[in-house]
């Protein structure tokens, strides 16, 4: 144990930390903020009901539009701040707070790199990347340093060791190994000019799911070793930009080229352009001092957590891409694609009122289609219909049922809950739910 931790703790340039605070601070910035043009923000301010995450169901968007006109635009000061060390100790936290309470209050928005980024901020919290180059060091020459801790580059690279590998282990399961949703997605790129119909090919499917599942597993291992890191950047380069055309996902392709570069030895970015600004090796080497023990004890729980949350798949029965009870915060992506369709219906027990609900008046369009095959946001739905009947519309004893139809990657739709079982009564929480249906054929 002392050996690992002389090698964590040996000095190395404070060059990589400089380089992720400023071009991923930047990226995070933009992706934070960039909702504010697209269907992110439509949803947290123009619907009348939000899905929230178990832990987290007192995090909800702002009630005035224009506060959450305002909640983007901090995001991107922020991240700007962020990025050239700008009273870095006190931005660092609110940055993560903005940004994640963002992340939080729409769950039929979970976006995984939009989960990525808040971690990754949450590590920086405790990393000393404001000093050398940034507005701190300038402000306070004092504080300069020209090395840091091996282990404050080595956690950021585990956090995105941890991403490409259960990304690349979730991958191995039946319908992706038969390239079910990459067939789907790529269909609708037919109409693409020229490449279109290449890109809507079966073979091109699979060399997509065959060539992710092989990217996820094997980018890391070969980044880690000299004699394959540079063909495996050039490799992974290739992967990210493909996706860019492909599947666009915002800021995720360039956010993952720039910090699969990390891997690189520590004196690589020093050159960068960097080389005339940072203090020389042998200046300085941070000392983190008394707040060692902490911040040991904090990013071990930390590592435990992110090494056994995308695991928890197994406590749960049945397919965790149908079910979804496991599926979010596990790196599960692309794994499913899912079309259906959901009626509520709600019942006065004491006077026989019934009514179909309609859900346009609640929720739009994004909100349905990820709400029927979720039963989780089933069942939170329900919990609401169940107040705003009673409270809102004079039902006495409102019973909640629904009935949907779900077909994932391209099977024939079934049925995905009982239809016959009061979801107003039903519990939220850990426990799986036992009125989901098994998924036929598994």
């Amino acid at each position: 144990m002392k050996k690992i931790l002389k090698k964590l703790e040996q000095p190395i340039d404070i060059a990589p930390l400089v380089y992720a605070r400023i071009i991923l601070g930047v990226l995070i910035g933009i992706e934070f903020s960039g909702g504010l043009f697209t269907q992110y923000a439509r949803t947290l301010i123009n619907t009348k009901f939000h899905f929230s995450y178990l832990l987290t169901p007192f995090i909800e968007p702002w009630a005035i539009p224009e506060l959450m006109y305002g909640h983007f635009v901090l995001n991107f000061i922020l991240g700007l701040l962020f990025a050239s060390g700008f009273y870095y100790r006190w931005v660092t936290p609110i940055f993560l707070i903005s940004g994640a309470s963002l992340f939080l209050m729409e769950m039929s928005l979970y976006i995984n790199h939009f989960y990525l980024y808040s971690l990754m901020l949450l590590l920086f919290w405790f990393l000393p990347a404001n000093r050398a180059f940034s507005f701190d060091a300038m402000r306070n020459p004092e504080i300069k340093v020209s090395e840091v801790p091996a282990w404050t580059v080595y956690i950021l690279l585990f956090q995105l060791g941890v991403v490409y590998t259960y990304a690349g282990i979730a991958k191995i399961n039946a319908d992706w190994l038969q390239a079910q949703p990459v067939q789907l997605w790529l269909s609708r790129k037919a109409d693409y000019p020229l490449v279109g119909g290449i890109l809507a090919s079966k073979l091109h499917a699979y060399l997509v799911a065959y060539g992710g599942i092989i990217f996820d597993l094997f980018i890391v291992p070969f980044m880690l070793f000299k004699s394959t890191r540079k063909i495996a950047f050039i490799i992974c380069c290739f992967f990210h930009i493909s996706n860019v055309v492909t599947f666009g996902v915002g800021t995720f392709p360039w956010f993952s080229i720039a910090a699969t570069a990390l891997f690189f030895p520590a004196k690589s970015f020093r050159k960068w352009k960097l080389k005339e600004k940072l203090p020389p090796l042998g200046f300085k080497t941070f000392d983190y001092g008394n707040k060692k023990k902490f911040i040991y004890a904090f990013l071990g729980l930390f590592i435990m957590l992110q090494l056994l949350l995308p695991l928890r798949h197994h406590l749960y029965p049945g397919n965790a891409s149908w079910r979804e009870e496991a599926h979010f915060f596990a790196w599960r992506m692309m794994l499913r694609t899912k079309q259906g369709k959901i009626t509520f219906t709600v019942k006065d027990s004491d006077t026989e009122k019934e009514e179909k609900v309609n859900l346009k008046e609640y929720l739009n369009y994004r909100q349905i289609s990820k709400m029927a095959g979720n039963p989780d946001m089933i069942l939170q739905f329900a919990h609401f219909l169940k107040q705003d009947y009673a409270t809102q519309k004079g039902f006495k004893s409102p019973v909640v049922t629904a009935k949907n139809q779900v077909s994932m990657n391209g099977r024939a739709s079934q049925e995905m809950i009982q239809s016959d079982v009061d979801l107003a009564k039903e519990r939220r929480g850990l426990k799986p739910y036992n009125w989901i249906l098994p998924l036929k054929g598994d």
